[in-house]
């Protein structure tokens, strides 16, 4: 069997790209302005200083809040920072710098932040994560996964989204595909049909929740791929279907597959406790409640990490159509990790 798929930055940025969405098509979102000049912890100065000089590489000689505006659910701090050679506008959530060269204005910078993070949280709606290891990846199932979009993305008929079913479809099939085996089925009973997804997985929830401690997983994971196949098979066949129809569609597999992938996640690493004082706190082979020490724990091997790539001005002539000459891209800033959010207070 072979798993994967998880989601870290992303989960908060959809909440907030959904309540937008909503908010932005069907009512004026509420924008409301504090004074100019912010009170600020020093735990948050630190975080901002820490966070400029590492991307700016620079030594920041000032900074102080100078707005905080919030947009919908999403209150966003806006930062003044003065470094020895450059000066930025510093904006939270996500936190992200901008320079001053090309935003004069703080305001035209929160404009071009919103606009940067929805696409961001756009993108990561349709994003599989890489780091999961290659032997947890379902190559198949996620690409037609993320194939379901195509249909979604063409139109706004009622065909449009009936092939989203079909896509979606598609993926429940290769999901099938790739995690069936014979070890799944009991000694002496005939296994199901390649396609036959109902009993696939009937059977995966039997091997991935085996034992009465896991007997209400199973059943959710039974009931769920029942309820997610009925769904997916009225979708492609609705003639009435809406566009909340298929983005139904599109997350509910999405959670059929997060929610397997969790269960075999689960399966295979079990959680260890410390031998002293049964606690899950185990750090490095450390226990953090008593300080027991693992005599077997060895120290996982560490792959380097990449260095992270500040989006600059871009290198090659265009026809500008504004005095910003910023450019940055949302794929660009999510693949080199130039977003990071400063702790929050």
């Amino acid at each position: 069997m072979a798993f994967g798929r998880t989601h870290g930055w992303r989960r908060r940025k959809l909440l907030w790209h959904d309540w937008t969405t909503v908010a932005w098509r069907h009512a004026p979102v509420i924008v409301s302005k504090e004074s100019p000049t912010m009170r600020a912890t020093k735990r948050q100065t630190e975080a901002i200083r820490a966070y400029v000089e590492r991307e700016a590489h620079e030594q920041v000689i000032h900074l102080e809040k100078a707005a905080s505006e919030l947009v919908g659910p999403v209150r966003h701090d806006i930062w003044d920072v003065h470094c020895t050679d450059s000066r930025w506008w510093v904006i939270t959530e996500p936190t992200n710098l901008y320079s001053q060269e090309d935003f004069k204005s703080r305001d035209v910078a929160l404009t071009f932040h919103i606009g940067l993070s929805l696409r961001m949280s756009y993108l990561y709606d349709r994003r599989i994560p890489d780091e999961i290891p290659a032997a947890d990846l379902l190559p198949g199932t996620w690409r037609r996964w993320e194939q379901a979009f195509e249909p979604y993305d063409s139109g706004d008929e009622a065909e449009n989204f009936q092939a989203v079913g079909v896509r979606l479809r598609e993926c429940l099939i290769s999901f099938i595909i790739e995690t069936a085996n014979d070890d799944l089925v009991p000694v002496g009973e005939v296994p199901p049909q390649g396609a036959n997804f109902r009993s696939w997985t009937e059977l995966l929830a039997n091997t991935l929740a085996s034992g009465e401690s896991s007997k209400h997983l199973r059943s959710y994971l039974k009931k769920l791929s029942v309820e997610t196949w009925e769904y997916v098979n009225w979708l492609t066949h609705a003639k009435n279907a809406i566009r909340p129809d298929a983005d139904i569609g599109i997350k509910a597999v999405e959670h059929l597959l997060q929610t397997f992938i969790a269960a075999r996640v689960r399966l295979r690493y079990p959680g260890k406790r410390c031998a002293e004082c049964d606690s899950y706190r185990l750090v490095g082979g450390t226990c953090e409640h008593c300080g027991w020490v693992d005599p077997e724990y060895e120290l996982p091997d560490m792959a380097p990490k990449k260095k992270a790539r500040r989006i600059g001005k871009q290198k090659s002539e265009c026809t500008p159509t504004s005095d910003i000459s910023t450019f940055m891209r949302p794929e660009e800033v999510v693949q080199d990790a130039g977003i990071r959010e400063a702790p929050d207070e």
